[in-house]
């Protein structure tokens, strides 16, 4: 029975071999590491970096606002047909449902444009309408009335982290934008450099 024998590979192909390995792996080190993070250029190169995690905040909070809205409405006429309400109850969280009810679209339409069409402006409005009234306001639905149906709590604990999660997570993205915009602007000044050098010889 003839055996086949194993080609054994010398010092320079191992060499050559190890070398195209070692540079392959730099290269991906570069492309995917750290440098993505760090190198402005890199970032102000990229075609678009629209913030991902954000825009699944945004599609779910548009969802659920909708049906806590309807929600909120049916529990308050449930709840005050059954109990008498308090004078916070009765006045002050209608009016807080009214507001709520009035910025949470065009909350929602800046987060959205400013996230996809990388506009700095509608992203920090996002973020600042996010804190205040939205946040401010599901704090005093959950903390200003005398009493809380089950239910009532349990979804306006789930508006809180989701407006939370969208405040932090839309507060790095707009620092992301700035950062993308600053650097772009470096760029254009450096590539005008030396063109204005040439013109100042002549």
């Amino acid at each position: 029975m003839a055996t086949r024998r194993r080609r054994r590979v010398n010092d320079g192909e191992r060499s050559a071999l190890g070398n195209a390995i070692a540079r392959v792996g730099d290269a991906w080190a570069e492309l995917s590491g750290d440098r993505r993070q760090t190198d402005e250029y890199f970032v102000s190169n990229a075609g678009l970096i629209a913030n991902v995690p954000l825009q699944m905040l945004i599609y779910f909070n548009s969802i659920y606002s909708v049906a806590w809205g309807a929600l909120w409405i049916s529990l308050y006429v449930y709840k005050y047909s059954y109990w008498k309400a308090d004078l916070v109850s009765a006045f002050l969280n209608p009016i807080l449902f009214a507001i709520w009810a009035l910025i949470e679209p065009l909350r929602l339409w800046f987060g959205n444009s400013g996230n996809l069409s990388e506009k700095v402006g509608n992203l920090a409005a996002f973020f600042l309408l996010t804190l205040f009234p939205q946040l401010f306001a599901h704090l005093l639905f959950l903390g200003a009335p005398s009493f809380l149906l089950p239910f009532e709590a349990i979804s306006g604990a789930l508006m809180l982290v989701l407006l939370a999660a969208e405040a932090y997570v839309s507060y790095h993205a707009t620092r992301t934008l700035i950062h993308k915009s600053t650097a772009q602007f470096q760029l254009a000044v450096e590539s005008d450099e030396p063109v204005l050098d040439a013109q100042a010889g002549m």
